[in-house]
């Protein structure tokens, strides 16, 4: 599939460059950039995943370009990641087009091709957002922009849960090359694009206000007609962009709502485990210091929601081994397989989890049956991921994992 989405791209990169009117100044251009991405999905740690496209351009109006967008990221999701293709047709809408420094608004829509066990799926997207281009010579540009991609699944994060859609933030920065140079016509700016503008005679005031040569082509139809049709268009086009920067401010509060709550979240969680922390069972000594215990079992979270994977197992390794009977062992062995699932280690996920599995009691046996499924899924074993969730199912009904794992069924 990668090979043949490659392929096609640089066949439309060869035709299109080897056009006859490729050379026409100003017209065209051909560019590439790269960035991160963050997907907005039914895990909202997710999180930032690389990302490169490669674009064609036509600009089709003085302030305006259609450009064709072949691209290749990954997705990050919280146990793994997702390596997505898009195929994109959009728009730039330069707000001010003459100078060095331009802003300007996207719109466009594409496809996705993205994973979904076993193979591979295409749902439709569609995005809008913002950014700038900066003229570096009437040959090249470097350009800067942001936007959010909303999809029509909820697969991406192989996760499905709830009615929300998937989508995903993409920033991008890179440069456009223009083969004939810029265009020499005179430079417009959006907001005073083809306003009419009529010369006074000073010494016609005191004549009646039809006898002036623009109520008359009004009246007839030409050229004054035109230029109030013009004037009409530019009304439309400026109330389409209020309307698309409103939307885009309104996104912006919602990511800003999500992060926060995602921050408060995981303090809850060490704030919670903590107090746990210090509930000292009667196996453990008097001389065992719990401030120790609750210290680094703190340290060893921090690492892990950082991605330092490496770091947080050996600290929860340690823990086990000073603290073997403490009633947060058994998390302890969970964040270890969890590392190593986030690490692409599903071997020793599962090995590990299956340990948390062994403990009497444990707090944390539905996640890791629902992991152990999907780590099955990760090695290509396909009916131990379907006993897997069968037997979350089976065992623990109540499970917010439930309905993740009658997804994974569904496909199955």
């Amino acid at each position: 599939m990668k090979s043949k989405l490659t392929a096609l791209g640089l066949a439309a990169c060869l035709v299109v460059c080897t056009s006859p009117g490729f050379g026409q100044s100003g017209k065209f251009g051909v560019g590439i950039q790269g960035g991160v991405q963050k997907l907005y999905g039914d895990f909202s740690s997710a999180p930032l995943g690389p990302g490169v496209d490669g674009f064609v351009s036509f600009r089709y109006l003085k302030f305006a370009d259609l450009s064709m967008v072949l691209g290749y990221s990954q997705l990050k999701t919280g146990f793994g990641k997702n390596n997505i293709f898009n195929v994109d047709l959009k728009t730039d809408l330069e707000l001010i087009s003459k100078g060095s420094f331009r802003p300007l608004v996207s719109l466009g829509s594409g496809i996705v091709i993205y994973q979904n066990f076993p193979g591979r799926k295409i749902t439709p997207a569609f995005f809008g957002g913002a950014g700038f281009r900066f003229k570096l010579n009437p040959k090249l540009a470097w350009h800067l922009g942001v936007d959010y991609r909303f999809t029509l699944t909820d697969q991406i994060d192989n996760f499905a849960a709830g009615k929300s859609k998937d989508g995903y933030l993409n920033i991008r920065t890179g440069v456009t090359f223009y083969p004939g140079g810029e265009e020499t016509s005179d430079p417009q700016i959006l907001a005073d694009y083809e306003v009419p503008f009529f010369e006074v005679d000073d010494t016609q005031d005191d004549q009646p206000f039809q006898d002036e040569p623009f109520y008359d082509n009004m009246n007839r139809g030409v050229p004054g007609q035109q230029e109030a049709n013009d004037m009409e268009e530019y009304v439309k086009l400026k109330s389409r962009i209020d309307t698309l920067s409103e939307g885009m401010d309104s996104k912006e509060k919602e990511i800003t709502q999500m992060h926060n709550a995602l921050s408060e979240r995981k303090r809850r969680v060490v704030s919670m485990e903590n107090r746990a922390s210090k509930q000292r069972p009667q196996s453990i000594t008097k001389n065992s210091s719990m401030s120790g215990f609750s210290e680094i079992y703190e340290e060893a979270l921090t690492h892990f929601y950082n991605q330092n994977y490496k770091d947080a197992t050996a600290l929860f390794r340690l823990l086990l081994q000073q603290y073997p009977s403490h009633s947060l062992a058994s998390n302890c062995q969970y964040w270890i397989a969890q590392s190593m699932f986030s690490s692409n280690k599903y071997g020793n996920a599962i090995d590990e989890f299956y340990k948390v599995l062994s403990y009497q009691r444990s707090l944390k046996k539905d996640d890791s049956i629902f992991l152990l499924g999907q780590a099955y899924l990760k090695i290509g074993e396909g009916q131990r991921a379907k006993e897997s969730f069968t037997r979350l199912i089976r065992e623990y009904p109540g499970s917010e994992f439930v309905q993740g794992a009658q997804g994974y069924l569904r496909n199955l």
